[in-house]
């Protein structure tokens, strides 16, 4: 089975070809989309060990060996610029701060890169010509951080100064904790769309191979047989893909070190893939992927003969509606001031229940669309979605998640003034769009492949019995269109309503920027689709044609 396997990936078969290519390329995503995450959230972590000492507050004042103070209100031509005034309390035998060259003595001035481009614009300030020194990497979070590190006898008392028993603590510092925060927001709210990416991208192959598989069972293949032939193919797909995923992550690796978060471009070293990150994405992708294969391999592996026969799968239930309920709620009971691990529950439970409910809902939609018919057109694309909703609701899933991430997202867009908190939330906001977008492109993509090939036999047949093939293309169309809008704008909806319940009733949103987003993910989601089902017309066409 291990050699058919093999086999059957060098030679799919007609119409496995375009099949293994856009499950390859929906798995290279994910892998590309993973790797990032893993590999951004290392690089905070990489960030704050360089930083961390100059927000610690844990040193006893009668045994501290300095104080710290952080003035970053100061600005140099136009710039943000941060003033950190050190001094020490007692002689220490310590190592200098990371990046000095040795611990500043009172007087002497060491300056960021960048505040060494206009330190004629501070001299006279400081009376020096020229500063003491210039901080290497090891002591910046950013190449861009506009920083001063001052060495004074004592520390002013004005903001909030700090004791320390050492300069080289690998502490977390506070603005970087708050990234951290948010992106475990970020990839709870990705991570549906991810999964569903990853589904598609197993489905798109798996359909494919549902009925060459149950003519095996039929022909005397075991059950585990069967279920071992597929894992292979998968596996071998979800490995290509893997690495495909990695490599272009690490060719785009400058390009996403120029991402202005958390005070300025990244240090390409601070996101570099590590050798375990590697081992993680290679086992992960392949694992999910044949997982998710294998889900939807069940019924060949049962009850071939309903796959041979073209039967109906079990229809969702209506109880399922009550998952609407929890999200929100523990979403409201917890508030914004509640522990982290709380609000990602409510959050990961409201968008598991829009995957969950998504089916049903294609359900209904298709099954009022039937009965209201006044034509082929909507008649066949109704009775579609009625009888497979979870096969419908499959290819446009990442996208109706993105709805529930901008309907959530739109609540907390804050305003645009120069706190760099705000200027992190709104650049955050825009990066967790782009992959979320990146994310329903490619499994809007490997769904229309998917949807064409899974239509083949349908239309195969009603192109024999007379009907014209224009008929059936608007048919695919309309039910690829209409989980869209009957499914995903209540789910835009349900993702504010969410955000409105973590918020306390709260539009923490000003001006018009969150329904301009609204309205941008409504265009763009019908955008998609329409390219979509273009793009699938044509391995529609192909595959019914014989």
């Amino acid at each position: 089975m291990t050699d058919l396997g093999l086999r059957f990936v060098r030679r799919p078969g007609p119409g496995g070809r375009a099949a293994n290519l856009a499950a390859l390329g929906a798995t290279a995503v994910v892998a590309l989309l993973v790797t990032f995450l893993i590999a951004g959230s290392l690089g905070l972590a990489h960030r704050s060990d360089r930083i961390g000492w100059r927000s610690s507050d844990k040193a006893d004042p009668a045994t501290a060996i300095g104080m710290l103070n952080l003035d970053d209100r100061q600005h140099v031509d136009g710039h943000r610029l941060s003033v950190l005034e050190l001094a020490v309390l007692r002689p220490n035998e310590q190592a200098p701060p990371p990046g000095l060259s040795h611990t500043p003595k009172p007087g002497e001035v060491f300056v960021s890169p960048e505040v060494a481009k206009h330190w004629s614009s501070l001299s006279k300030q400081y009376g020096l010509a020229e500063p003491t020194g210039v901080i290497t990497s090891k002591g910046l979070s950013s190449p861009e951080e506009f920083i001063i590190i001052r060495g004074v006898e004592k520390v002013s008392t004005e903001g909030h100064p700090q004791h320390v028993s050492t300069w080289n603590d690998k502490m977390w510092d506070s603005r970087m904790v708050a990234l951290l925060i948010a992106v475990a927001f970020g990839i709870t709210l990705v991570l549906f769309p991810i999964l569903s990416l990853v589904g598609q991208a197993a489905g798109v192959a798996a359909k494919r191979r549902e009925h060459r598989l149950a003519a095996l069972r039929l022909a005397g293949a075991t059950r585990m047989q069967v279920l071992w032939l597929s894992a292979v193919e998968q596996a071998v797909l979800g490995a290509a893909g893997a690495v495909i995923g990695l490599l272009g992550y690490t060719a785009l690796s400058p390009l996403i070190a120029q991402i202005p978060l958390g005070g300025g471009r990244w240090y390409v070293g601070d996101i570099t893939v590590t050798w375990w990150t590697v081992l993680v994405v290679l086992v992960a992708v392949p694992v999910l992927s044949v997982v998710s294969a294998l889900i939807g391999l069940g019924r060949v592996s049962i009850t071939p003969l309903g796959v041979v026969r073209g039967q109906t799968r079990k229809g969702v239930s209506m109880i399922r509606l009550a998952l609407l309920v929890i999200g929100p709620v523990v979403l409201a009971y917890y508030g914004m001031q509640a522990a982290l691990l709380p609000l990602l529950i409510g959050v990961g439970f409201a968008a598991l229940a829009v995957r969950i409910i998504g089916p049903w809902a294609v359900q209904l939609v298709g099954r009022t669309m039937a009965n209201l018919a006044n034509g082929p057109v909507a008649l066949l694309a109704g009775r579609r979605l009625v009888d497979d909703p979870k096969g419908a609701f499959r290819p446009v899933a990442a996208l109706v998640l993105s709805g529930f991430v901008t309907g959530f997202i739109s609540v907390f867009l804050p305003p645009g003034d120069d706190d760099p908190s705000f200027t992190d939330m709104r650049i955050g906001v825009a990066l967790l769009l782009s992959l979320v977008f990146l994310t329903v492109a490619a499994s809007t993509a490997a769904g229309a492949v998917g949807t064409a090939l899974d239509q083949a036999a349908p239309a195969r047949a009603l192109r024999r019995s007379g009907v014209p093939l224009r008929v059936i293309e608007r048919a695919s169309r309309l039910a690829a269109v209409v989980p869209v809008i009957g499914v995903g704008l209540p789910v835009v909806g349900f993702g504010a309503l969410c955000g409105l319940a973590l918020s306390g009733g709260k539009v923490i949103t000003q001006g018009s920027s969150g329904v301009i987003l609204l309205l941008g993910q409504v265009v763009a989601g019908l955008v998609l689709v329409a390219v979509a089902g273009a793009a699938g017309a044509p391995v529609l066409r192909k595959a019914s044609a014989n």
